[in-house]
């Protein structure tokens, strides 16, 4: 097997240049990622204080709101789940 060192180094720029291509691809996406992150997450700090002190209201005013979290109570499901003693073996109830 030879290698032809000649055909390597012609091929170099080419390689080169699809690198940059690479390069510059990568940085366009990054820059699209916060040009849309600062378009939809403008609140400024009084709105977010704002929508707390809602939320705030909404909780106490509403008796069938959550009030906890999705991991909250998954949580608290497989604690349930693995206290419970039953003769079958299972992970879960729902499988």
């Amino acid at each position: 097997m030879k290698i032809d060192i000649d055909a390597f180094m012609d091929s170099l720029p080419i390689m080169g240049i699809g690198l940059l291509g690479i390069f510059i691809v990568t940085i366009v996406i990054i820059a699209g990622i916060y040009i849309l992150r600062a378009l939809t997450v403008g609140k400024s700090e009084s709105d977010k204080s704002n929508d707390e002190d809602a939320a705030k209201v909404s909780e106490s005013t509403d008796p069938n709101a959550p009030k906890e979290s999705a991991m909250d109570l998954m949580e608290e499901r497989e604690k349930k789940d693995f206290l419970e003693t039953d003769d079958t073996l299972y992970i879960s109830k729902d499988l």
